[in-house]
């Protein structure tokens, strides 16, 4: 069953039946609840379309890992493919969420790795909607061993809030990953042109690119009525922006695309994947605040 949470001038329907997603988040403008999220009509869709919308946790890894196939303390380990032959997005986006701890403005869910991971784990969540903001947390648990890991949230944002025309999006990132066949090579470089994002329009802009070496981690994102931060924390702080011509996201994560990689799978210190062990999880908060243009 769907959960809705309500706070004072803010709804959001929860679905854990669906990867543990947000569906959708209302905010009272004008007197009139608008939705932020670009979601289908009806939550069954994420059977067919699991990637299509609102906002689900990505664990025990963000964004893509190439090839599905990476090194980990000297061993290769491989990962499913999904049907374009990709290991997108983790494992539990298109899962069942248990649901552990529900009160007023408050629900926990957890959910297993299961057999297409090599070790024993499982993803948690904590969602608390409150007036004026949105606070979720996100932690990869590991059952027996330290593995690599990496988690975010992919959310699906719609550029039309309440009849707006256009969408600004502000990333005060110092760096942005130089990309090849859509994967971080490890070169980091400073956002210029159509990468720097400082407040104007998105426009036409078609960007599927990481950003890192913040200083404050938060995004700032301005509709015509309403202006919306996302602000994120956990040791190695990363966002992924991605912007189709139907909606954008901006995706708060611990680490790169193809971060197991990157770190060539060397040992849990390790620059491109942070890693979970037993009593030691790997966590990504993250806080958004709205206020009215």
């Amino acid at each position: 069953m769907a959960i809705e949470l309500r706070a004072s001038g803010a709804r959001a329907l929860i679905e854990p039946r669906y990867g543990g997603r947000i569906h959708q988040l209302f905010v009272e403008i004008d007197g009139r609840e608008e939705p932020l999220l670009f979601a289908p009509p009806e939550p069954a869709m994420y059977a067919r379309e699991p990637f299509a919308g609102g906002c689900y946790p990505m664990a025990p890894w963000p964004n893509r890992i190439r090839g599905g196939r990476f090194f980990w303390a000297g061993r290769e380990y491989a990962v499913p493919l999904d049907a374009a032959g990709q290991a997108l997005h983790g494992l539990v986006f298109d899962q069942p969420w248990q649901v552990v701890a529900r009160a007023g403005r408050v629900v926990e869910m957890v959910c297993g790795f299961g057999a297409g991971w090599p070790w024993e784990g499982r993803a948690w969540q904590r969602v608390e909607l409150g007036p004026g903001y949105l606070a979720l947390k996100l932690e990869v648990r590991s059952a027996r061993e330290a593995f690599p890991a990496g988690c975010g949230w992919h959310p699906w944002f719609r550029r039309d809030v309440a009849g707006s025309r256009d969408v600004g999006l502000a990333v005060p990132a110092g760096n942005r990953y130089v990309l090849r066949d859509h994967l971080p090579t490890g070169e980091l470089a400073t956002p210029s042109g159509d990468f720097a994002l400082e407040g104007a329009p998105l426009g036409a802009r078609r960007l599927d690119d990481c950003y890192t070496g913040f200083q404050t981690p938060a995004a700032r994102i301005d509709w015509d009525r309403l202006s919306l931060t996302v602000a994120f924390a956990c040791p190695r702080p990363h966002l992924q922006v991605y912007t189709p011509p139907q909606a954008f996201c901006v995706e708060p994560q611990t680490c790169p695309p193809d971060a197991f990689n990157l770190s060539a799978g060397a040992t849990p210190s390790s620059e491109g994947a942070d890693f979970a062990a037993p009593g030691r999880p790997l966590s990504l908060t993250s806080r958004w605040t709205w206020a009215l243009r």
